[in-house]
This record gives structure tokens, sequence and C-alpha cells, in this order.
């Protein structure tokens, strides 16, 4: 081929521009991917993964989004500050100091570089005696995350009326470095809420209902009644049992 192309060269001359097509030029023809590969490509953009990130990390990027914490940044002989983080959080609405100030208590979370949270800017965050919430969104996916010793558990919710409707729990280690969000479809709509509650379930589930059962007719108004009960919870473990026993209930 080399030999034909110098030919048609000098048969043009040099002063004219020579084309070639692709069928004059010896060009490699590309190897079509395995079907391994395009099966990997495929799931992988298929997955829904997000991030993980410490405590210490996420904190320093997103804590100007959160209006009721504060990071206090103080200078302690001893103190690794890349490990303990120290917030000041907002008390009860309207509680003052004596400067006339919105009164904070001060938290400390020890080894909170190694504390995994998940990458995302936050809705709202809230700091218990026993570990901290988080609540962000992902698409259509709205995510409770709770702050455990052992780790974080998140719990996938739909927007149901205004109102977060949890529906499956992810646990999350310390050592993974992604939580992947599962193909499940929410199975909580406006009939199911609309149907009777089976409150002997509820009774079984949460005694704590008994005193207002009588009050609670449909699973709207068990929804209702939980998640205003979980608002004055400030116990990690309690808020976990109400996510828990409504996704019993409305699963």
């Amino acid at each position: 081929m080399n030999e034909n192309l110098t030919q048609m060269v000098k048969e043009t001359g040099t002063n004219e521009e020579v084309v070639f097509s692709e069928d004059d030029l010896d060009l490699p023809t590309p190897e079509a991917p395995s079907a391994e590969e395009v099966v990997e490509v495929v799931e992988e953009s298929q997955r829904n993964v997000i991030p993980i990130s410490t405590l210490t990390t996420w904190f320093e990027v997103n804590s100007d989004i959160l209006d009721n914490i504060n990071q206090v940044k103080v200078a302690i002989r001893g103190v690794d500050s890349d490990k303990t983080l120290i917030m000041a959080v907002k008390g009860i609405d309207g509680e003052e100091a004596n400067d006339g100030n919105d009164k904070r208590n001060i938290r400390v979370f020890d080894n909170s570089d190694t504390i995994p949270v998940l990458d995302l800017p936050p809705i709202s965050m809230n700091i218990y005696n026993n570990g901290f919430k988080i609540i962000y969104q992902h698409g259509n996916v709205f995510i409770k995350t709770y702050g455990v010793r052992t780790g974080l558990i998140c719990i996938l919710c739909s927007e149901v009326g205004g109102k977060l409707i949890p529906y499956t729990v992810i646990r999350v280690k310390k050592k993974d470095e992604e939580l992947e969000i599962p193909d499940i479809e929410p199975t909580v709509t406006d009939e199911k809420l609309a149907a009777d509650a089976n409150l002997e379930s509820l009774q079984l589930l949460y005694k704590q209902s008994m005193k207002s059962i009588d009050d609670l007719t449909t699973n709207q108004s068990v929804v209702d009644w939980l998640i205003e009960r979980q608002e004055s919870v400030t116990d990690i473990n309690h808020h976990l049992q109400i996510d828990n026993v409504l996704i019993e209930l409305l699963k």
C-alpha cells in the first residue's frame, strides 16, 4: 500500500493537496469490548451509591448550612483537633443565655475522624446524648441517619403529605466507603394511609400507644401521632424504635 501512495503523490505533483479516503489507509480496526466488559460498565452505571465521609471532614464543609449548630475551634494542649470535634448546639427554642443570645450547649465528639456520615449536604442535624441524627435528600429519597457507636444507621424515607415515612433500614459500618441505595419502591400511598390501622399490632410493637389508642383509627392518624411523638424524643434508640414501628405497620 505504501508504494501505491507514493505513486499517487508523484502523479499529482507536490503543489496539490492529496486527500486519501479511509480505504486508502492501513488503519487498525478497533476491538469491540467483550461481553463481560459491557456488563461491568452497565452494572456500574446502574449502581446508586453515596460516598461516605467522616464527621470531622463533613462538618468542616457543611457546618455553615446548619443554623442550630456551630463548630467551636479551640486550641487545647494535648487535644488533637482533627480527632476531637467540639460543637455549640442551640438549646430549646426561645431559651436565652445570660448575655441575651440563644442558649447553646457544648457537645464533644471524640475520634470524630472515624465517625461515618454520608457525604451529602444536610437538610438538618440534631445532637442527642447518645448520638446524632442527620437528614439528607438524595434524588427522590430522603435519608434519616443516626450516628451510633457501631457506625451509621440509615433509614430511607419517602415524603408523603409533608411527612417523612420510613420504608427500609440500611446499616453502615465504620470501614465502609459508600452506601448503596437499593432499588426498592416505597409502598406507602394515600390509599394506604386512609385505610384502617391495625391497632392490635401497634400496641404490641409500641406499648406506649395504649394510652392514646382511642384517638387512633386510620394509618394516617397513627403516622401523625408517632411522628409528633418522635419530634420530642431525644434518645436515638427510641427514634429507631418508632421508625421500625412505622415500617412494620405500613409494609
